[in-house]
């Protein structure tokens, strides 16, 4: 009797080591295809939206007054590539965005634009100086908002040193803001034309 019971007991344990050996292998086969699930999977670009002038056309023309009275001209010739972030005090994710938008601009990869739509003189004063702005040009400009047929916040437009828009689109990341840099300068229209095309490719190879 004993011995039958100890040949159950050590039957049983034999079943539990190889259901054990199973689930083992079972999560490193789980855990590998993730890897290469993550790895397939491109952060999102810029959201870009069909309203407004298109990408890789000239970008309308404008010299606008910033808060300031200072003159500010849009798609004009440059040295370097300019970036027009529409925002607002009102803006939740604008909050965490602006910080992100200037250390773009600090490291000489485009020249950055602030805009608003318009709303009390002293809101934008005060913004200005929570967010620290005052060394980048803050329009607040119905017109310029109409112009890119601007319809909801954060947005953003890259136009070229030629005056060319080159993306543009809703944002709300770093790394939206980082697509619409390389979609300029990978000659795509966005991050998502790029996967698009890619994807195309690999079906005619």
């Amino acid at each position: 009797m004993e011995t039958v019971m100890g040949n159950s007991i050590f039957t049983i344990v034999i079943l539990l080591a190889v259901v054990m050996l199973v689930l083992i292998v079972a999560v490193f086969a789980l855990a590998r295809q993730i890897g290469i699930l993550h790895t397939r999977l491109a952060p999102a670009g810029a959201l870009m939206t069909t309203a407004g002038p298109e990408v890789g056309q000239p970008a309308p023309v404008l010299s606008i007054p910033d808060i300031n009275e200072v003159l500010v001209p849009i798609g004009m010739p440059s040295k370097l590539a300019q970036m027009i972030l529409f925002v607002s005090p009102t803006c939740p994710i604008c909050k965490d965005l602006v910080p992100i938008a200037k250390d773009m601009a600090k490291a000489d990869r485009v020249d950055l634009v602030f805009a608003s739509d318009g709303g009390e003189r002293e809101k934008h004063d005060e913004y200005i100086k929570r967010m620290k702005l005052e060394k980048y040009p803050y329009i607040v400009s119905l017109e310029l908002g109409m112009k890119f047929e601007v319809g909801k916040l954060p947005y953003a437009v890259l136009i070229d040193s030629a005056g060319v828009i080159r993306s543009k689109g809703l944002v709300n990341s770093r790394e939206h803001l980082e697509s619409l840099v390389l979609a300029m300068e990978s000659g795509y229209e966005s991050i998502q034309d790029y996967l698009i095309k890619e994807e195309r490719i690999g079906e005619h190879a």
